[in-house]
């Protein structure tokens, strides 16, 4: 398993890059929560990169959704590059949306324009 790529951006985002996994699985979304939780354990604010995705694994969305994650998370971004790597989104979302702020972009710089207005509130 290639673990996600997790690292606190400039802007105070925390970017999660799945690196071109195409299933994203219970294993790697674990694995990223770790990696967020060396970098602070106040909720943060996430960009997540989703190159090459075509499918969440039903185990890991519904792990998105759990408190552990939650409790982690202030608001979240999520990239996608392809039409599947949207309609696997769309199907995490109709399934397994989590409470907190989120949304689906094709670019970096629309994400982040959204989620500034999360980075620095409590």
């Amino acid at each position: 398993m290639v673990e996600p790529k997790v690292w606190l951006g400039e802007e105070g985002i925390v970017r999660v890059d799945f690196g071109g996994t195409g299933v994203v699985t219970l294993e790697l979304v674990k694995a990223e929560l770790a990696a967020r939780k060396r970098l602070g354990s106040t909720p943060q604010v996430t960009l997540v990169h989703l190159p090459g995705v075509w499918r969440v694994d039903v185990q890991a969305a519904a792990f998105i959704s759990s408190l552990e994650m939650v409790s982690l998370t202030r608001a979240s971004g999520m990239v996608t590059e392809s039409s599947l790597g949207n309609l696997a989104v769309r199907v995490f979302d109709l399934y397994h949306r989590p409470p907190f702020p989120w949304r689906v972009f094709s670019n970096e710089e629309d994400a982040v324009g959204w989620l500034q207005q999360f980075v620095g509130h409590r």
